[in-house]
């Protein structure tokens, strides 16, 4: 019987050990919660911040698309809200999304023109490269090209006419139409695709370039064996071998073919004192 208690005894101490242990693992594990949970409430605070971030960016999101939206796609639908002619923030979807500014002409020849290239002082250099020719440049209130990207949307969205008008330094004045205007992606160029039917009295000098590559200082796709094009005649253009018009050439140089040429109209040694290529959507 003495031999059972003292079994008891020792069973017992061993489970009080044992629970004695468990007890202290118990506490130990419930510190060590205290102490994650602690370390874990800045992190949950971070991420209801960023939840709450990421909501009202959303909800600006939301506001910005409902304002592109109610943006017009060309000068031309900008004219049923105002007539004046003014730089406005056009949306052309096939242009990344991305609204961008452009220069309107809302008197000539009815309104809704969309100024793609100005010419009329010679405070901009037209004389660039490839980047420059891609993303546009200059002052929309001046001298200015909208560039080849904004361009390729354009007429690529919607059939577009172009209007080029322009003036000798002797004042006289002339324009030519074209009724079908486009041009393709950067992938293939920015090759003219199609300029359509001409007419006006400045006379044709652009369908010969028709089908040819841009071109500039640094990127020669002109099909003439023995110049860069570009470089040649200081400018950036649809040069062929080299070219009939140079609209965005060198201002006021009269060296042969150098300035702002329109062959049929002012020839090759009277470089333009103007000159503006607008385009607007074909309605008829």
């Amino acid at each position: 019987m003495l031999l059972g208690i003292i079994f008891s005894l020792l069973t017992l101490k061993a489970s009080t050990s044992q629970v004695a242990r468990q007890v202290c693992s118990l506490y130990t594990i419930c510190n060590n919660v205290e102490s994650i949970d602690s370390q874990l409430y800045p992190i949950r605070v971070e991420q209801e911040r960023q939840a709450n971030i990421l909501e009202d960016l959303d909800n600006k999101i939301d506001t910005f698309l409902n304002r592109v939206d109610l943006l017009p796609t060309s000068c031309y639908e900008a004219l049923r809200g105002s007539q004046n002619s003014s730089i406005r923030t056009i949306h052309v979807p096939e242009y990344s999304g991305n609204p961008f500014e452009v220069a309107c002409d809302q008197f000539r020849m009815g309104g809704g023109w969309t100024i793609i290239l100005r010419r009329r002082d010679g405070s901009e250099n037209f004389y660039r490269e490839w980047n420059d020719y891609k993303h546009g440049f200059g002052n929309l209130k001046n001298e200015y090209f909208l560039g080849l990207d904004k361009l390729h949307a354009m007429t690529n969205y919607q059939q577009q006419e172009l209007l080029i008008v322009m003036e000798t330094p002797q004042g006289k004045q002339a324009y030519e139409l074209y009724d079908n205007f486009r041009i393709s992606s950067e992938s293939n160029y920015y090759t003219l695709e199609t300029v359509g039917t001409a007419s006006g009295n400045a006379g044709d000098s652009l369908t010969q370039h028709m089908g040819m590559k841009f071109s500039t200082k640094d990127r020669k796709n002109d099909i003439d064996t023995k110049r860069h094009c570009a470089q040649y005649f200081t400018g950036a253009w649809w040069y062929k071998n080299c070219h009939e018009s140079n609209l965005a050439g060198k201002y006021g140089d009269n060296t042969f073919g150098k300035g702002l040429v329109w062959g049929s109209f002012n020839g090759d040694t009277n470089s333009l004192r103007r000159a503006t290529m607008m385009i607007r959507p074909k309605t008829n």
